[in-house]
């Protein structure tokens, strides 16, 4: 009788056991296409993790271009939430400390084996130990149980680009050096994904070999549930065919109408942006295109060598020309505005009525793309004013949480970031992850907010130029306060060592507070901005000298 209490005990304690597992999500043996938190690694992607009593087993392909190089550590490990450590034992498939060409497929698929990882665990970082210190944060020991109501299967077919291995995913006009890109792998010219989502909203698909040549063209589309099927060409940007125009892309009706629209303006803008296009490139080869003194500085920066100082310099030297306007002839400038007017009356004007008639998603991608690229390098062009009453009059309040709800407000602050009006009210991470309120920081002080990013070589160098200046006046009631917009925390101790900014530096991470759009500097690194005992700006976009 006692032996078979004990028994039905020991049972019982098993099942809940049992439950408690399935309820949290762990232990699983074995895990699929297992997600993470975020990550400063572009060249390695994991697709599956086997858990045994011998050893914790990663399943991954690296990429890069082919011919080019990876080099992946013997002394990479794995960390749990309590900060212990699991040596990597072997590797299958790939030669540890070597510099590895990739094949002309562009990966290679390998299997990383590491110590077993406690049963109880149920995320672990995966680091890969070079003095880049890079890594995966947080990888589920566990299949994700999704609960987000949009489901949306992504399906593809790739014609003529054996270059191409993989696909970068990520929400249209979010940067990949900042926010967490997906990646999905093509194989035998396929690939599929189920992306699961809390709204409807666009997104971009770009090929990641594009992205590694610094200059691609997106795929877009609005998740909404159901099934996207692509077949995609060669884009020709590097080479190759251009077959472009032979992609298609069909979805639900939000994409589909999206599309549609802006298909149907493009061929409308065609003719005129061509004739436009072939004067702009006439003056360009003719050197009428830049000024005399722009045209200088680009030929002295051309021929400095790549470790020159002086060739950083001078191409700071014609940005900041740029910047002011200085740097174009004014027959360019003519041209380029007849373009710009061009694209309003064709493009945004149709958008923006659209978006004022048809109050849905597709209606509130166009607004969203309308605010976004008034706020950059058509600022000057487009009415930004107009398309925010648009926004008040017909989006806000019918989706008061959508993302686009809260994107366009942080254009709105953006938009009054000038010389005298008040500072916006962030919040950014410390190293523990505790929330810190800026404006409590430089509170009664006269102050700089350095926004930089460690893949930003010009920030960094600002921030370096900033420490002597620091030291001068810390005590005379100046102080500076930096954030960093990165991928990953170690991202940023990181050059933290590097780089020894002596003031308090907080983490901006996958762009989750807007701050850079917020202040005006969505597509950039970074940028200074002096702040007054009152909070309110001294001065904005502002160098290290002129802030002295």
């Amino acid at each position: 009788m006692k032996r078979t209490i004990l028994l039905i005990t020991g049972a019982i304690i098993i099942i809940a056991a049992c439950a408690i597992f399935t309820i949290t999500g762990g232990p699983e043996t074995v895990i699929v296409n297992p997600e993470f938190d975020n990550t400063n690694v572009d060249y390695i992607s994991l697709h599956k993790i086997e858990r045994t009593d011998t050893a914790t087993i990663l399943y991954a392909d690296v990429y890069h271009l082919p011919n080019y190089w990876i080099y992946l550590s013997s002394s990479g490990k794995l960390r749990d939430s309590k900060g212990k450590t699991y040596k990597l034992l072997d590797c299958k498939g790939f030669e540890l400390d070597k510099e590895v060409y990739m094949p002309a497929s562009g990966s290679m698929s390998l299997v990383l084996y590491f110590e077993p990882v406690d049963k109880t665990e149920k995320v672990v970082d995966y680091i890969d130990m070079d003095e880049n210190n890079e890594v995966i944060t947080d990888i589920k020991l566990y299949n994700v149980k999704h609960n987000e109501p949009v489901r949306c299967l992504l399906k593809g077919e790739v014609i003529d680009r054996p270059q191409s291995s993989r696909m970068a995913l990520l929400k249209q006009g979010e940067d990949f050096r900042a926010a967490k890109v997906t990646c999905i792998p093509i194989h035998d010219g396929k690939f599929e994904y189920m992306l699961y989502a809390n709204f409807e909203e666009a997104y971009q698909l770009i090929f990641y070999d594009e992205i590694m040549k610094s200059s691609w063209r997106p795929v877009d589309f609005i998740a909404e549930s159901g099934t996207c099927r692509f077949i995609l060409h060669n884009g020709g940007i590097h080479g190759g065919s251009n077959e472009w125009e032979k992609n298609s892309v069909h979805g639900g009706k939000y994409t589909e109408t999206y599309l549609a629209i802006i298909d149907s303006l493009r061929k409308e803008m065609e003719p005129f942006e061509k004739e436009l296009d072939a004067k702009l490139s006439k003056l360009y080869e003719e050197k009428k295109y830049y000024t005399p003194e722009a045209n200088n500085l680009i030929e002295q920066a051309e021929k400095a060598s790549d470790n020159d100082p002086k060739r950083t310099a001078l191409w700071e030297r014609f940005y900041k020309m740029e910047n002011v306007g200085t740097s174009k002839t004014q027959e360019t400038k003519d041209l380029e505005n007849e373009l710009a007017q061009i694209y309003r009356t064709m493009y945004v004007d149709k958008l923006t009525e659209y978006a004022k008639e048809h109050a849905d998603i597709t209606g509130y991608t166009f607004l969203v793309e309308n605010i976004r690229s008034a706020m950059g390098h058509n600022h000057d062009q487009l009415d930004v004013t107009s398309l925010f009453a648009v926004f008040h009059d017909t989006y806000e309040k019918k989706y008061p949480n959508h993302p686009y709800t809260s994107l366009i407000k942080n254009h709105m602050q953006a938009n009054a970031v000038a010389i005298g009006n008040p500072c916006p009210d962030i919040t950014a991470e410390d190293n523990e992850g505790n929330e810190v309120n800026v404006s409590e920081l430089i509170k009664g002080k006269v102050a700089l907010i350095h926004l930089w990013a460690s893949w930003c070589g010009t920030c960094r160098r600002h921030g370096k130029e900033m420490i002597p200046i620091y030291e001068t006046y810390k005590d005379k009631g100046f102080t500076v306060v930096g954030i960093a917009r990165e991928q990953t925390k170690e991202s940023m101790l990181n050059a933290l060592d590097k780089d020894n900014y002596p003031w308090i530096n907080l983490l901006e991470l996958n762009d989750k507070n807007g701050i850079w759009t917020k202040f005006g500097v969505g597509n950039a690194g970074g940028g200074e901005f002096l702040v007054d005992a009152q909070g309110n700006f001294l001065a904005v976009g502002t160098s290290p000298e002129e802030i002295e």
